[in-house]
Formats: structure tokens, C-alpha cells, sequence
């Protein structure tokens, strides 16, 4: 039986927030738990280890509102539309299942599984634990085994395939030892189990009758990377594996209704206008179809909404804004506007930041008029504001 779309609860899982802007709640989503958790790793990298950036979204986003308000400035915006309400027409089962892996707590050398179902699709991820000193656990001998209870192509008869679990491309960094990979949690922080170091889900996107096997990597070094890794499955076995790399911010697997999207954000932002700290990532929404990641961001303006009202509040209760730098939130508060059909609110708002001297004393970043030509030349060129 296909469920209603729980729009609710997903705007639930949106609405926590930091009243002042720190980088560990300055962006949208489930994704918070998982910077704070990789910046922890950084620390521990450079004085030892790694780690990133995401975090929560302001209110509930029934009354959530794009405009900018505070310090008297208030352009005129164009209301952002209604997302639909019509739930696409999907197999039966969950359109996320998730189980956590806690490999941070577990001792070398011990065999660890973790297993997840949706619907007819039983997916298992088994390995031996070994311990790292990133505050985090690493898996040697990685095995991924799907079985599909009623394959069409085999009748009644299950489907049983298992596919060795390589660790993710990093060109930029030696090989892991023994092929052994480093998990990163995609599990959304409202399962009961959501791990520190690693798990497992399964995804039901548009288009597909059986869920997609989505796993998360970190290549362990700071300021890179997270990978997200999808594995279709179809009633022939597995489909190769795609990998996205998502930079320095995380992402987690969530249900926007009857479907699965990964939440995360733009990693193109990291020190474009301010330190890693003070840099903000606008929201990315993505889902698996097709055999690739497609960008389903601008499908869902209410959550782009909710974002640029984190990022404005960011920017205006900053006390740390010329060091860290004018643009770091203010930049993507206009891809968020830019991205709702804002673009030239936005840009008269900035205009008046500029004339008010709100973008100024200078910086160690870019400031003033320099600023502003800056954010225009990037966010064109990165498919924001045209």
C-alpha cells in the first residue's frame, strides 16, 4: 500500500535552529549532526585528523518566508510557488530505510554486519572493524549482499547478488590500505540507531520498481571528502556503482513523501567569499535516476525558502562578519533567492547593504564593490542568478 506524502514531518525535521549564526547550524536539513561530527574529525587531524560543514533550517516552514527583514531593508519579492501536494505513484514499502553502523565503538578485528529492508529488497553490509585515529572506525573486506524475494525475471525464485565494496576514487590521496573504506553516515538523524560513523539505506526514487542501495564514504582528510554511493537494484542483480562527491559538506538520506532524497549543499562556496568557517553552502537536494545523481533542488522552494531565511538571519546576527567575511553567508542567501526567482530583490537588497557601508570596513575577504562583482561573476557561472 503506497503511504500518503508526510510533508509535515519532513518539515519537522527542517525547523531546528540556532537563534546567531555558527557554522555547525548555519545550514539546512538533518545535515547539522553530521558537520559537527566532521569538524570534530578535522581537529583531530590536524592536531591529529578531519571534517565538514550542514545544519538546520529556522521555523516551521509553513510561515517560512524568503524575504530578508531586519535592518530596514525590505525589496520586494516574488512569492515563491506552492510545491504539489500529488504523491507520484510508487511501488509499496518505505521510501527510506536506514540502519546505523557504529564503528567508532567497536573494537579491530571484530566482524560487524548491518542489515536493511524495504519491501521485497534486503540489503546487508558486512566487513571487519578497524579502528583509525579520526575519531572515526574504518571497514577492511567490505561486502555488499541484496536479495529481492520476488524477481520477476525469476518468477517466485529470490534474488541473491553480493558485490565487493571498493573504497571511493581520491586521486588526491594515497590508496586506503587492503581496500578498506572509511563510512560516513547518510542514516537521518531521526533513526533510533543513527550511528556517529557509518550505515546503510535503501531509496526509492521515481522511476524505479526496486529500492537503490545508498552508501556514504569519507576519504578521511580535512576539508574532503564525503562520497555518496548508489547501487540500483534491479530484478537482474546490481547495477554498477555511481559515486557523487559532495566535498566538504555531508549529506543524508531523507523521504520528501512516497520518495528518497539526499539532502546536502554546494560545496563550490567552501572559501569563495570568507573562511571555511564563516562559508555558507546553499541547499542541494538530489535524487538517483537514470543511473546518475540529478540536482532536484528547484522542485522544492519551500525548502530553498527555509535556507535563505537561515542564511539572512546568519548574516545579520553575525558579530564576526568582517573577518570571516561579508559574503560567506551572504552569498548564498542570493543563490537561495536566485534560485526562487528572486534575482533582482536580491540584488537591490545587496546594493543597499552596499550603499548603507554594511559590506565594509574592509576585509580580509572580499568587501564592498569588489564583493559584489565577485558574487555576480561566481553565482552566473555556477547556474544561480542569470
Amino acid at each position: 500500500m503506497t503511504e500518503p506524502p508526510d510533508h509535515e514531518q519532513l518539515q519537522r525535521a527542517f525547523a531546528r535552529q540556532v537563534p546567531t549564526f555558527d557554522v555547525t547550524t548555519a545550514l539546512p536539513g538533518r545535515v547539522a549532526n553530521l558537520v559537527r561530527r566532521r569538524q570534530r574529525r578535522r581537529r583531530a587531524v590536524v592536531v591529529a585528523a578531519a571534517a565538514v560543514v550542514v545544519a538546520a533550517v529556522a521555523v516551521p516552514l509553513s510561515v517560512l518566508r524568503s524575504q530578508p527583514s531586519g535592518h530596514g531593508i525590505t525589496p520586494v519579492t516574488t512569492p515563491s510557488t506552492t510545491p504539489s501536494t500529488t504523491p507520484p505513484t510508487v511501488p509499496a514499502g518505505k521510501p527510506v530505510a536506514c540502519q546505523g553502523l557504529d564503528l567508532a565503538n567497536t573494537a579491530t578485528g571484530t566482524p560487524v554486519t548491518v542489515t536493511v529492508s524495504s519491501g521485497d529488497v534486503t540489503a546487508s553490509l558486512s566487513g571487519t572493524a578497524r579502528q583509525t585515529p579520526l575519531e572515526t572506525g574504518a571497514l577492511t573486506g567490505a561486502v555488499l549482499t541484496v536479495t529481492v524475494e520476488k524477481s520477476l525475471s525469476r518468477g517466485a525464485l529470490p534474488l541473491r547478488r553480493t558485490m565487493t565494496v571498493a573504497p571511493p576514487a581520491a586521486p588526491d590521496t594515497s590508496p586506503p590500505p587492503d581496500g578498506e573504506i572509511l563510512p560516513s553516515s547518510l542514516v537521518p538523524a531521526s533513526t533510533p540507531t543513527a550511528p556517529s560513523t557509518g550505515g546503510l539505506c535503501l531509496g526509492r526514487f521515481p522511476g524505479a520498481r526496486l529500492p537503490t542501495v545508498l552508501l556514504g564514504f569519507t576519504t578521511g582528510f580535512a576539508h574532503c571528502c564525503t562520497v555518496v554511493r548508489a547501487v540500483a537494484v534491479t530484478d537482474s542483480g546490481l547495477a554498477p556503482a555511481v559515486d557523487d562527491d559532495l566535498g566538504n559538506v555531508g549529506g543524508l538520506v531523507e523521504a520528501d513523501g512516497t520518495e528518497a532524497m539526499v539532502v546536502t549543499a554546494d560545496n563550490a562556496f567552501a572559501y569563495q567569499f570568507g573562511s571555511f568557517a564563516g562559508s555558507g553552502f546553499p541547499l542541494k537536494l538530489l535524487q538517483f535516476a537514470g543511473g546518475r545523481f540529478v540536482d532536484i533542488t528547484r522542485q522544492r522552494p519551500d525548502l530553498i525558502a527555509a535556507d535563505a531565511t537561515k542564511w539572512w538571519t546568519a548574516f545579520t546576527t553575525s558579530a564576526d562578519t568582517a573577518q570571516q567575511g561579508y559574503g560567506g553567508v551572504l552569498a548564498p542567501w542570493v543563490a537561495d533567492e536566485c534560485e526562487l526567482g528572486h534575482e533582482a530583490s536580491a540584488w537591490a537588497t545587496v546594493n543597499q547593504l552596499l550603499q548603507q557601508g554594511r559590506l565594509g570596513p574592509p576585509s580580509p575577504w572580499p568587501d564592498g564593490a569588489a564583493l559584489v562583482s565577485q558574487m555576480k561573476t561566481f553565482l552566473k557561472a555556477h547556474g544561480y542568478c542569470p
